[in-house]
């Protein structure tokens, strides 16, 4: 952690000796007044202004938090008054203290609150292409250093303020020079052809409980390890068109993991905000609509499973930095969900009539709502810390009491090193891990020393048991099911394929705080021959490691018993140097064992694997986190877009194509020439021509030569129309005809683990989908037996297919095609009828995809051919 001032990076929290100067405005810096029509702050020059406020002011302190995933720093800015910045590591001890549970008793907590001083958190320009929140962030930063009047003297007293200034810059850096290019042009409202965010794009306020992005990993580390802020803004546009900004209350439904001293202390901060804008004459305020308080993995809502409040405003913007005039026949009747956009009602008390808006406007109305806050905390500062180590005590009294008093998780595991990563996930995010030293008994059964035990008896149990439970969307409003705002089920161990155990009744064991995982591989036995169990995703990563190496790696086709042991199906078989084989365990996490010889079986030789990854010029967050799942297991690919799967002979260059989740017509047409796309703010955006189009039909017949010339072609979820729909493939899907409907939710699987496609996976799993697809074979099945056109590797559960969210329409994908191989001329489909990396989140299927595209590449070895 680094911290400016005077222009000095000095590494710990020092006191500052400066006094007060000329504090400059932001266009001193900048060059513009933030919110100028056609101008937009770089990163650079963010970084810039908030370097002279720290140099010119003893009330603002920077701090770099940690490097996005770009390489860039991320700074924090510290502002308070200079009494509170010389004591910044008290009140720092203080907020933990009380986030933590860790006063003795409410004597100690109340007096400690009253020492303490109330952090709030307010960050900006997470989705870089919604570019006011970022040019807002000078704009308040020169408010709370230079201001002199009595509101913001007294929140300088009794707020400590964390503002991130950017929390994405690779993407604020990509959405300016975008822009810059086609500011005050045709093309002014051109969309950026690619993620803003490397592997995510939109999906970085999706990662908050995964933290797969570097940048979600330094934010969780100063919220849930450092700072403990009670209360954490994050700022983003834009509300349902035509109010000027949403703010909490949220809608229904509410997560009854919440606590509701939280959700209610929300709704607090939500009134406060609305009853600034009526005072300051702002119309256009929505709440209570379309932002609902029931998804967790956000960074507004994550934190409210942390006893923070986690406050969501979405502000009016059209994109980018020009402005527009509304007249009064722009503004609809409607919204989209009905409400009376022109008549008052208790969600909408004031609608706007129309008139000029652009970035300025915007920023106006987000730091009335930043004032609205920070004087809510500091009115109620001893309140807010006091809260925090109420609900601490509350939920860790809850915990003992029992139902849940803990989750196990035994050593034993089908793939114990994801298990692992499990763990580590909720470590990052403040969960307590245990670690029995010795044996012990809990609910009627046996646990061996190494166990982990996760206490219920913790303050963010909330966090905890809302990762750990299964997802059940409530039906509500007279029998109706709301459409969900985001995804609707995303249990942690369903999703990653670990085996916890939730034990109600309490029980003793010799346990251990675990202050880290430890993951790394272990080797055991000796021989030449290393063994790699087909079950552990980290196998993935150590395979790769070795077959860069120059190692020979063979997959066998059947099980085998080598030196007293049985090995299923599909293990890895390497022949290497002993120090490859330890050093690619270690690094992987992968447990191997050594043998003094290979099985003599039928295997599949494996080689470093050709794959081409589709990349359209419509970002697409599925692609991106495929690119993430390939990176993080070592699969090398190359980037195909629409140019490049329109040319012949794709066979020679590739074994493999891969097509990430995307509606059929858009991976055919993309967005066309002069097309128009209309957003919340009803402006056309116009393609760029060099972006327009997608593979067209020169692509589509490119590809069936591609799979009919021995290839094999992968596709996730919705992409598997294009191939279903165009290829003489013998398979309907069921669900776009049977009135299934999935908002984002965990369903049961079940596979046929004899056949390739599926080795290392149990015979029951669980996949996430979003409603895409599940496949029906069209062949009589004597006649798919015969000829093998068709192979089913999963199949969605015959029954009780929902294992976490909602869905709708259930019978038409029970029994159906998950995951289907169809042959086509000498290559095949592979049909992935869900996402199986979606966010970088669902382990329990990545060897779905893996084994799909080793296996493209791969070489049969034995005495007969095998499909």
């Amino acid at each position: 952690m680094r911290i400016l001032a005077v222009a000095l990076l000095v590494t710990a929290w020092a006191p500052a000796v400066r006094a007060q100067g000329e504090v400059p405005r932001p266009e001193a810096v900048l060059g513009f007044r933030p919110g100028t029509a056609y101008q937009l702050a770089d990163y650079a020059q963010i970084t810039k202004y908030f370097q002279a406020l720290a140099q010119a002011s003893n009330r603002l302190r920077l701090v770099e938090i940690g490097r996005s995933e770009g390489g860039r720093p991320i700074w924090m800015a510290v502002i308070s008054s200079p009494e509170n910045l010389a004591r910044l590591d008290r009140y720092r001890q203080i907020s933990a203290r009380l986030a933590r549970g860790e006063a003795e008793n409410e004597a100690e907590a109340r007096r400690l609150a009253g020492e303490g001083r109330a952090v709030v958190w307010i960050d900006s320009g997470l989705h870089a292409t919604e570019v006011a929140p970022a040019q807002h962030a000078p704009e308040l930063a020169y408010r709370m250093v230079a201001a002199e009047d009595a509101e913001t003297a007294r929140i300088r007293e009794r707020v400590i303020l964390l503002e991130i200034p950017v929390i994405n810059p690779d993407g604020l850096e990509s959405v300016v020079e975008w822009y810059r290019g086609n500011a005050a042009g045709p093309y002014d409202r051109a969309p950026l052809p690619r993620l803003y965010q490397k592997y995510a794009g939109h999906d970085n306020n999706r990662d908050w409980f995964m933290m797969n992005l570097a940048e979600t990993r330094h934010v969780s580390r100063v919220l849930y390890q450092e700072w403990f802020p009670q209360i954490v803004y994050n700022q983003h546009q834009a509300p349902p068109f035509p109010a000027r900004i949403f703010v909490p209350p949220y809608a229904e439904p509410v997560n009854p993991n919440i606590p509701a001293a939280v959700m209610e202390g929300i709704n607090l901060l939500g009134a406060a905000m609305r009853e600034r804008f009526a005072r300051e004459d702002k119309p256009g305020v929505l709440s209570y609509r379309h932002y609902d308080a029931w998804w967790n993995g956000g960074l507004r809502s994550a934190p409210a499973f942390h006893n923070m409040h986690g406050l969501l405003t979405e502000t009016a913007g059209n994109g980018f930095a020009a402005p527009r005039l509304y007249r009064p026949e722009d503004i609809p009747e409607r919204f989209p969900d009905g409400l009376s956009a022109r008549e008052p009602s208790i969600f909408y008390e004031r609608p706007w009539t129309g008139g000029t808006w652009g970035v300025r406007d915007a920023i106006e109305y987000m730091l009335t709502a930043d004032m609205a806050v920070l004087g809510a905390a500091a009115d109620r500062a001893a309140d807010f810390l006091l809260k925090s180590w109420q609900l601490a005590r509350r939920s860790s009294e809850a915990g003992r009491q029992g139902d849940p008093f803990a989750y196990v998780l035994s050593p034993e595991q089908w793939d114990r090193p994801t298990a692992l990563v499990m763990l580590e996930k909720l470590l990052l995010g403040g969960v307590e891990v245990e670690r029995a030293r010795d044996g012990f008994t809990a609910g009627g059964k046996t646990y061996p020393a190494g166990t982990y035990v996760l206490p219920a008896a913790q303050p963010f149990r909330a966090y905890l048991m809302d990762l750990m439970e299964p997802q059940r969307y409530p039906t509500i409003q007279a029998g109706r099911t709301e459409r969900p705002y985001d995804i609707t089920g995303w249990t942690l161990p369903l999703q990653m394929g670990v085996r916890v155990e939730r034990v109600n009744g309490g029980f003793q064991g010799a346990l251990e705080r675990v202050g880290a995982i430890d993951r790394a591989g272990r080797v055991t036995g000796e021989g030449a021959v290393a063994l790699l169990d087909h079950r552990q995703n980290a196998a993935f990563q150590a395979m790769a490691e070795l077959l860069k190496a120059g190692a020979e790696v063979r997959w066998t086709a059947e099980a085998f018993e080598a030196e007293g042991r049985k090995y299923p199906a599909g293990t890895m078989v390497v022949r290497g140097g002993a120090e490859a084989v330890r050093g690619a365990a270690r690094t992987s996490g992968a447990e191997v064992r050594l043998a003094a010889a290979a099985p003599a079986v039928g295997a599949w030789k494996i080689a470093t694997p050709r794959v081409a990854l589709y990349q359209s010029w419509t970002a697409n967050p599925d692609e991106g986190w495929t690119e993430w799942l390939f990176d993080n297991f070592g699969v090398p690919y190359t980037l195909a877009h629409n140019e490049d799967l329109q040319k012949d002979r794709l066979r020679d260059q590739f074994d493999t194509i891969v097509i990430a989740s995307a509606p059929a017509d858009s991976i055919l047409h993309g967005l066309r020439v002069g097309e128009t796309l209309g957003d919340r703010e009803q402006l056309p955006a116009v393609q760029r021509p060099e972006y327009a189009g997608g593979i067209g039909i020169r692509g589509l017949y490119e590809l069936d030569q591609f799979v009919r010339q021995g290839g094999t072609l992968v596709t996730f979820e919705a992409a598997g129309e294009a191939p279903v729909s165009h290829f003489p493939l013998p398979l309907r899907n069921r669900a776009r005809t049977g009135g299934f409907y999935a908002p984002g939710s965990l369903l049961r699987i079940t596979l046929d683990t004899r056949q390739p496609g599926a080795y290392g996976m149990p015979a029951e799993a669980v996949a996430f989908s979003t409603g895409g697809a599940a496949y029906q074979v069209t062949l009589a099945p004597e006649f798919n037996q015969g000829r093998r056109e068709v192979r089913t590797v999963a199949r969605f559960a015959e029954r009780e297919v929902l294992a976490s969210g909602w869905i709708a329409g259930e019978r038409a994908i029970a029994g159906q095609g998950a995951v289907v191989e169809a042959r086509h001329g000498m290559g095949k489909v592979v049909l992935l009828a869900f996402r199986p990396q979606f966010r970088g989140q669902s382990h329990g299927t990545f060897k779905l995809v893996l084994n799909a595209v080793y296996l493209g590449s791969a070489r049969w070895e034995g005495p007969a051919p095998a499909r």
